[in-house]
């Protein structure tokens, strides 16, 4: 009897609607937002909720949330070019090694994906344009600093939204023949030299190169530079097909390199404004997902107490760096809106492409 009663209970909790958990259900994605904090490991976001005050941060409004490994093909400390083609293609490859896997083969990235089937595509950074992880989306090159290779490769495989620092690349004898700001405008690319110009351009293809070599960091330029640049792109890339952007926190890695905590804050505020802007922009247009992530670890950041005791009060925390390199450490997912749920769970790099592909590209006419 006592089993019996025993048996009936346990059924009773097994099929309780508490207890009967429905796998999420796959909503269409028709439009993805990819946010890139370069070099923003767990310690860089942790730091940022603490100068935040445990206030409310882009991370504490994801829905799903997950972990990235992020080693290469042939290091466990991965480059930016590694990773960035890892996520762009979902193809390991060699550090160094950028839109390429180690054979020298050239696998479609999401954007070029995305681009053949009709939807419109976008690259924005804080640093410059051909740079390691934006030129994961665009080129196929055996070096990362083959700037001259990864400019043609733009020009052959172009987004509608180009927007960040490199302008010499596209003008200087060194890198091109020809001055391709001239090509692009002939034909029908609007170029702007500055933000301002860019937020005035009215419709795509745009190509907003703002400084001659990297853009400067947030500190100089401020907080708003990057969320108000992809707001106007989201705008100049609505259409019935939907469209693909990959938007860069470049400088959090150049702080983090610099074991700089003050300009590191400065590029988490920035990039905190860039993912909440993304998440608003989720909650107004139904079928947009938005993956946040990092390419790797920077700095080895880490949060430390001013004291070992810590049976007594606060003691204050200061921000640690372990090293001026990246670190082996997987790095953060976070996710939000359409079939946001998919991202969570321990993953590899490359299954971030395997996923926004599946979900944006695979079914599409």
């Amino acid at each position: 009897m006592k089993r019996t009663l025993a048996a009936l209970v346990l059924a009773m909790l097994v099929f309780s609607p508490a207890f009967a958990q429905k796998a999420p259900k796959n909503e269409k994605v028709k439009n993805i937002i990819f946010l890139i904090g370069d070099g923003m490991g767990l310690g860089a976001a942790s730091a940022w909720m603490l100068e935040n005050g445990y206030q409310q941060t882009c991370f504490d409004r994801a829905q799903f949330v997950g972990i990235a490994k992020t080693y290469s093909a042939n290091n466990r400390v991965t480059d930016s070019a590694a990773s960035g083609t890892a996520m762009a293609t979902g193809e390991k490859t060699n550090n160094g090694m950028l839109g390429m896997k180690p054979d020298g083969s050239e696998p479609a990235s999401i954007a070029e994906l995305a681009k053949a089937k009709g939807m419109k595509t976008g690259v924005i950074v804080t640093s410059y344009v051909l740079d390691a992880t934006p030129g994961a989306f665009f080129a196929h090159a055996k070096g990362r600093g083959e700037n001259k290779d990864i400019v043609h490769d733009f020009m052959q495989n172009r987004t509608d939204i180009l927007a960040g620092g490199g302008r010499k690349y596209f003008t200087d004898p060194k890198y091109t023949d020809e001055n391709l700001i001239e090509k692009l405008c002939s034909e029908g690319y609007t170029y702007c030299a500055t933000p301002e110009e860019f937020y005035a351009a009215p419709a795509a293809p745009v190509i907003g190169l703002f400084s001659d070599g990297s853009y400067p960091g947030a500190a100089e330029h401020g907080t708003d530079y990057l969320r108000d640049v992809m707001t106007h792109s989201l705008s100049l890339l609505e259409g019935k097909k939907g469209f693909f952007v990959m938007v860069e926190g470049s400088h959090i890695d150049h702080a983090a390199h610099a074991n700089n905590p003050q300009d590191l804050m400065f590029e988490m505020e920035e990039f905190d404004k860039c993912v909440n802007a993304a998440f608003d922009y989720a909650d107004t247009h139904k079928g947009t997902l938005v993956v946040v992530t990092a390419d790797h670890e920077t700095g080895g950041v880490s949060l430390l107490s001013n004291n070992k005791d810590y049976t007594q009060g606060e003691s204050g925390i200061d921000i640690k760096f372990a090293t001026t390199g990246h670190s082996g450490a997987p790095v953060m997912v976070y996710a939000y809106g359409a079939s946001a749920w998919k991202f969570s769970g321990v993953m590899e790099n490359t299954d971030l492409f395997k996923k926004m592909k599946e979900l944006l590209i695979d079914g599409k006419k």
